[in-house]
């Protein structure tokens, strides 16, 4: 269930996996997905090459770039989108997302 503020939103059938969410955008099969939570990078490394190769932005929770194979392989949150949509969603996100981290 979506929360109160995006109850405008549509969800579509989500298997339990980040990766496969995104490649349901890369296939077109949703316009984006996004997530507010800690995740490692060698869970979505493969899929976001896959849904950018599709021509999908990745980024994450507050629209920066994800860089891999760094020290601590963490990030906070991802977004992964239909390039016209992806500039709006980051800024419906970013505020929540910058929330979140700030509150620890």
């Amino acid at each position: 269930q979506l929360p109160r503020h995006d109850r405008d939103l549509v969800t579509v059938e989500k298997p339990n996996s980040i990766a496969l969410r995104m490649a349901m955008v890369a296939a077109d099969e949703a316009d984006l997905v996004a997530t507010v939570r800690w995740g490692n990078e060698w869970d979505v490394a493969a899929a976001a090459l896959i849904a950018q190769e599709a021509g999908a932005v990745v980024t994450d929770a507050l629209g920066e770039p994800l860089s891999f194979n760094r020290p601590e392989p963490t990030a906070f949150g991802l977004l992964c989108a239909a390039p016209g949509i992806h500039e709006a969603a980051t800024e419906r996100l970013g505020p929540r997302a910058r929330d979140l981290l700030a509150r620890g």
